[in-house]
């Protein structure tokens, strides 16, 4: 798969976005990494300095607090994956994150050797990471990393319904995916829930930490605007 190309980085401390700008160009140098420290200054880029493959989003900024930003974000560009990288790592507020759209979090509080694995996951292999709080939420499972989506048909899902989980994963709401597809709202919820069925898990939330666990990658979603 080819490696995500450019990067986002929201934050609003001056000290802790370059400092993760070297971590991330030591341990990823192909990456090219655009700085901002706020969410005005983000949504700008956004618009005009043409695409990106990933936003790193910081949920403390200095125009929008908690998941305000985020919700925003999503609101403008539900085609851009976001993944939350917070000091704020504790487990209600990482699956509220998910719930917000989020296809992942890295912890701020992580050790260097452990950021650099976690964004060497998201950034080169696409594969869902989160904290190991919430991961160990639930039953242990063996992680076999670079799983395919398409390995879900083993439990009786569709291809449409594993198309369908994919644009879960990258966060897109319902009538996001309605648009993509041609498809009712109704049928796309019908999916979901099948998705949800067959991994055994009660909402889109539990299912992007139970993919995280099984090391599933995340599908590439193009900008259809």
């Amino acid at each position: 798969m080819t490696p995500v190309s450019s990067v986002l980085l929201v934050d609003d401390h001056g000290l802790v976005r370059h400092g993760l700008q070297l971590l991330i160009n030591e341990a990823l140098p192909q990456l090219r990494v655009q700085l901002c420290g706020s969410l005005a200054e983000a949504l700008h880029t956004l618009a005009s300095a043409g695409r990106f493959d990933l936003v790193l989003l910081d949920l403390t900024l200095g125009d929008v607090h908690g998941m305000a930003g985020l919700h925003k974000l999503r609101e403008a560009y539900p085609y851009v994956p976001v993944v939350i990288l917070s000091a704020q790592d504790d487990r209600d507020t990482v699956l509220a994150a998910l719930d917000a759209g989020a296809m992942g979090f890295i912890s701020k509080a992580a050790a260097p050797a452990e950021l650099r694995h976690a964004l060497t996951r998201v950034l080169v292999e696409h594969a869902i990471h989160l904290p190991q709080s919430v991961s160990d939420g639930l039953a242990a499972l063996p992680e076999t990393g670079g799983r395919e989506l398409s390995e879900l048909s083993a439990l009786g899902l569709t291809e449409r319904q594993v198309e369908v989980l994919g644009y879960v994963v990258q966060g897109l709401r319902n009538k996001e995916i309605a648009r993509r597809l041609d498809r009712s709202e109704v049928v796309v919820k019908k999916h979901i829930t099948a998705a949800l069925q067959a991994l055994g898990v009660p909402n889109r939330t539990k299912a992007l930490v139970a993919l995280s666990q099984r090391g599933y990658r995340v599908p590439a979603v193009l900008d259809s605007r």
